[in-house]
């Protein structure tokens, strides 16, 4: 049930998640692949080389005394419009301080450049990290190889600077139960380690699915489109498909990184396309 009040906010059993904008990342629509050029226009509405905007949503959940994180935001050095994540935060009285927990679904910098400051210092100085171990392998500690592209080698070290105040409290998950109520599941291909989180309480669910949607303009008409941020965008096409499947047939609340206001929805399906319904 959403819930009135200054952030949009969903009841699931026990739990309270808030949906809390980090800001508005610009992109273009030459970030996406898969489809023609024509269609991708015409689905966006935003031409070639113009201005695409997307939504970077975090999501503050309250179960009992803890207070968590889905994803940090972007910080401020990424671009004008990101990092209001902080301000959103302490605008509801909820210091970064207070903040117990990050489950990250991923390491981009959307997701994670938030949890330093501009000096390297951490802006959630007493929260545990919560990552995949398959994810936390693949940016933090294998060695960079020379057919890495020239994103993925940036990311790594980005992650690496942004991970080193943490990295005694990053704690590497398997799929399973990581907290009470709170189950996770790789779901590859946006990157290795890409992580989805199920929160179940009193018979209510709700899915945190990080990117397995970034336009949901495009990607719910066609979930075939990828995007050029794709670590291995086959994986990503098969994954989205069967995420957005099973959403549908199971009536399940999604909350979404890139989803537009208020950033939670439910799916029904209409052939092929998938269509967004209130949660």
């Amino acid at each position: 049930m959403m819930n009135a009040g200054p952030l949009p906010t969903i009841t699931v059993g026990d739990f309270s998640v808030a949906a809390v904008s980090d800001g508005v990342l610009y992109s273009t629509s030459d970030v996406i692949l898969g489809i023609d050029k024509a269609e991708s226009e015409r689905l966006t509405g935003v031409k070639q080389g113009e201005r695409l905007p997307l939504d970077v949503n975090c999501f503050l959940i309250r179960h009992g005394d803890r207070l968590m994180l889905s994803d940090a935001g972007s910080g401020l050095d990424m671009q004008p419009t990101l990092g209001t994540l902080p301000q959103n935060l302490r605008s509801i009285g909820v210091a970064p301080e207070k903040i117990d927990t990050v489950l990250l679904t991923h390491f981009h910098p959307d997701h994670s450049l938030g949890l330093v400051d501009r000096e390297g210092r951490p802006v959630f100085p007493n929260a545990e990290i919560i990552a995949h171990e398959v994810e936390v392998a693949f940016w933090l500690d294998r060695e960079p190889r020379p057919d890495d592209s020239e994103r993925v080698q940036r990311g790594t070290r980005q992650q690496r600077q942004v991970m080193a105040p943490y990295r005694d409290r990053i704690r590497r998950i398997k799929d399973g139960e990581v907290l009470p109520g709170i189950t996770a599941t790789m779901r590859p291909g946006h990157t290795p380690g890409h992580t989805n989180y199920l929160i179940q309480s009193k018979g209510e669910r709700l899915l945190i699915w990080g990117d397995i949607v970034h336009l949901a303009a495009v990607q719910l008409v066609r979930p075939d489109a990828t995007l050029v941020f794709d670590v291995d965008p086959d994986v990503a096409r098969a994954t989205r498909q069967a995420v957005l499947e099973w959403v549908a047939a199971e009536k399940v609340i999604v909350a979404g990184a890139h989803l537009p206001a208020p950033g939670f929805c439910r799916l029904s399906r209409d052939g092929s396309r998938f269509v967004i319904e209130a949660a």
